[in-house]
């Protein structure tokens, strides 16, 4: 079953346009993160403030003018460099989750109702991101594919969820090097020589 939105079409018309101009660097990710923010007065104020760690997932309907769902995701240094960390441990659900997902297609979750599985292939734009050194990250994803409302509420449950567990994972990742490095300069395993 559908639902109607209730939204102002030309400001999401215009977070549409922005989120595709920081997709394609046109616009830097700060510049369009305020830009957006001015429109949208939910978002959260001082998002990129040094030290925090966080995602921000942006998630816009199909309007008159653009018939396409779009989800973009902003996050911090430090988020991103966290899922970085939980992308690269193999056994990780997050590799399983992202790095093991198409980052070409244009679905946003494949499988049955029943059985969902959402496709966020698309955030590894911020594993590359944090490779690279940048100060803030963003992944955008459209789909010219309908979907209802109440589908799309999941797909960016599944987004939210697979980002908090990447911050799970990487804390439990950091946690347990820090252990294995005291354990090996306890046990005389420094050598420097």
């Amino acid at each position: 079953m559908e639902t109607q939105l209730e939204y102002d079409s030309s400001s999401t018309d215009t977070i549409k346009n922005t989120l595709v101009d920081v997709s394609n660097e046109d616009t830097s990710v700060i510049k369009g993160y305020t830009y957006i923010s001015s429109l949208d007065n939910q978002t959260p104020k001082n998002f990129f403030k040094s030290g925090v760690v966080g995602f921000d997932i942006l998630l816009n309907p199909p309007t008159e003018n653009t018939d396409w769902w779009s989800i973009g995701v902003f996050a911090t240094r430090k988020a991103m460099d966290m899922l970085y960390l939980a992308c690269n441990s193999y056994d990780s659900s997050t590799y399983n989750s992202i790095a093991d997902m198409s980052t070409n297609t244009d679905r946003m979750f494949n499988g049955s109702e029943d059985n969902l599985r959402i496709e966020t292939g698309f955030l590894s734009q911020l594993t590359t991101q944090s490779r690279r050194n940048h100060k803030y990250g963003f992944a955008h994803k459209t789909t010219v594919t309908p979907h209802s409302q109440e589908m799309m509420v999941r797909v960016v449950n599944g987004v939210n969820y697979t980002l908090r567990n990447s911050l799970f994972e990487a804390t439990n990742l950091l946690a347990m090097r820090k252990r294995t490095g005291i354990v090996s300069l306890s046990a005389g395993g420094l050598s420097l020589d």
